[in-house]
C-alpha cells in the first residue's frame, strides 16, 4: 500500500459519498414523517447519513491527505465498509425478522459494497479484495447463522446469499484488479519508451554535435591555425632582416611574436576541445583522470585522483558533461586558483554517479555574477541542469574550491506508476 493513490479515485470516492448524503438525507426525513416507520428502519438510514457525511467531510479536506499520508485512503474505506456492513445487518436483531426480509436486505447491500469493491480493486492488489469480500460476506453469513440458528433445506438458500455475492465479488474485483494491472503495465511500458526515445535522441543529438565540432576544427585547423602559423613564420624572418639598431623595431616583433605563438597554441587547445578525442577514444573514466594528471604534467601542482575501477557505460550525453564540467574545474584552478595540491573523485554509490574536484586556491565567491560569468560556473551549472544532475560549488576567498556533482539513474521500480 506504498503506491500513490491512482489518478480520478478520491474523486470518485468523494462523488458517490456526496449523493449518497442526499439520498439517505431524503430516506431519513421520510421515515422520519412516516406513520408506519419501524425504529431498525430509521436507524439504519440515520447511521448510513452519518457515515456517508463524515466520509465526504474527511474526503473534502487535503489537509487530511498530506499529513496522513499512506493511511488516508485504507482509513477511509475500512470506516466505510465496517460502518455499512455493521449498520446493514441491524435488521437481523429485530424481532419478528423472517426470510424474506433477510433477502431483500441482503440484496440491498450489494451496490452499496460495490463501490468500496471497486476502489479497493482499483488501487490495490487481488489479496486486498480476498480481504474485503471474506469480512463483508462472511461477517453477514455469522449473523444470518446466529440469527437462523438452523441449517435445513429451508434455510440453505437464505445462507447462501453471502456465499453467492462472495463469488459476485470476488469475479468484479478479480477483472477490475487485472484491467488495473494491465493499465499500469501499459504505462510503465509507455514510459520506458520515452525514456529510450529521450536517450535515443540525446544520442543523435551528440553525434551531430560531435560532427559539427570535428567540422569546425577541421575548418579552424585548415584557416585560423594554418594563418597564425604563417604569420609566426613570417615574423621570424622579418626579425632575422632587421638591423641591431632598430631595437624598437625588435621589440614590437617579439611582442606580435608571442602574442601570435600563444594565439596559436590556444587555438589548437580549442581545437583539441572540440574534437574531444579523449572521451570518444578512451572513455569518461580515463579521460578525466588525464585532466586531472595534466595538472601535474603541464603545471607541477600534486594531484590525488581516486577514480573508482569498473565504473558502469553511461550515455553519451551524460559522459560528454561529467567531461567537460570535469575540464571547466581543471581549467579554472590552471588560470585562477594558484594551488598546491587537487584531489579528483569520481565513483558510483549505489544508483549515483559522484564527482569531486577540490583544491587549495585562492578560492572565490560562487554568488558574486561577475566571477560566475568570468570562471564558467554558468556553463557548468547548465550542462548539469541539462542531464539532471545535481551541481554545487563551496567556495571561499582564501580557502579553496570544491566542486561536487551528483548524477543519479533511473530504475524502473523507481516510477512511480
Amino acid at each position: 500500500m506504498q503506491k500513490s493513490i491512482e489518478p480520478g479515485l478520491l474523486y470518485i470516492f468523494r462523488y458517490f459519498t456526496g449523493v449518497a448524503v442526499l439520498y439517505f438525507a431524503i430516506l431519513t426525513s421520510y421515515s422520519a414523517l412516516a406513520a408506519q416507520s419501524n425504529s431498525a428502519q430509521q436507524t439504519l438510514s440515520l447511521i448510513n447519513l452519518g457515515t456517508n457525511l463524515l466520509l465526504f467531510i474527511y474526503l473534502s479536506i487535503p489537509w487530511l491527505q498530506r499529513q496522513l499520508k499512506r493511511v488516508y485512503l485504507p482509513l477511509a474505506l475500512c470506516l466505510y465498509t465496517g460502518l455499512t456492513v455493521f449498520s446493514n445487518v441491524i435488521y437481523l436483531f429485530e424481532p419478528g425478522t423472517n426470510s424474506t426480509t433477510m433477502i431483500v436486505n441482503s440484496w440491498e447491500l450489494v451496490p452499496i459494497l460495490l463501490i468500496p469493491l471497486v476502489l479497493i480493486s482499483w488501487q490495490y492488489s487481488f489479496r486486498y479484495v480476498l480481504l474485503f469480500i471474506l469480512f463483508t460476506n462472511g461477517t453477514e453469513l455469522f449473523i444470518m447463522y446466529l440469527t437462523i440458528r438452523e441449517i435445513n433445506y429451508a434455510t440453505l438458500p437464505i445462507l447462501g446469499l453471502p456465499i453467492i455475492h462472495a463469488f459476485a465479488f470476488g469475479v468484479v474485483g478479480f477483472i477490475i484488479e487485472r484491467l488495473m494491472d494491465i493499465q499500469r503495465q501499459q504505462k510503465h511500458r509507455l514510459l520506458m519508451t520515452n525514456i529510450q526515445l529521450g536517450q535515443y535522441a540525446n544520442t543523435l543529438d551528440h553525434l551531430v554535435t560531435s560532427r559539427e565540432r570535428n567540422r569546425l576544427a577541421r575548418e579552424l585547423h585548415d584557416t585560423l591555425a594554418h594563418t597564425l602559423s604563417g604569420v609566426a613564420v613570417n615574423l621570424e624572418a622579418i626579425k632575422t632582416m632587421i638591423s641591431p639598431e632598430q631595437q624598437e623595431v625588435a621589440v614590437m616583433l617579439d611582442h606580435s611574436l608571442a602574442a601570435t605563438r600563444l594565439g596559436l597554441e590556444e587555438t589548437r587547445r580549442a581545437l583539441q576541445d572540440l574534437r574531444a578525442q579523449p572521451l570518444e577514444d578512451l572513455g569518461y573514466p580515463l579521460a578525466i583522470r588525464n585532466l586531472a594528471q595534466a595538472l601535474t604534467d603541464r603545471d607541477g601542482i600534486a594531484t590525488t585522483i581516486d577514480i573508482e575501477p569498473d565504473l558502469p557505460v553511461l550515455p553519451p550525453d551524460i559522459e560528454q558533461s561529467l567531461y567537460r564540467i570535469t575540464q571547466e574545474a581543471v581549467e579554472n584552478i590552471t588560470r585562477h586558483a594558484e594551488a598546491r595540491h587537487v584531489s579528483l573523485e569520481l565513483k558510483k554509490t549505489g544508483n549515483q554517479i559522484e564527482l569531486t574536484i577540490s583544491d587549495d586556491g585562492n578560492g572565490f565567491n560562487p554568488k558574486e555574477s561577475p566571477m560566475d560569468s568570468h570562471f564558467g560556473l554558468s556553463d557548468m551549472r547548465e550542462r548539469a541542469a541539462i542531464i539532471g544532475a545535481k551541481l554545487n560549488i563551496d567556495s571561499h576567498p582564501g580557502k579553496g574550491t570544491t566542486v561536487h556533482l551528483m548524477w543519479e539513474k533511473i530504475n524502473d521500480q523507481d516510477l512511480d506508476l
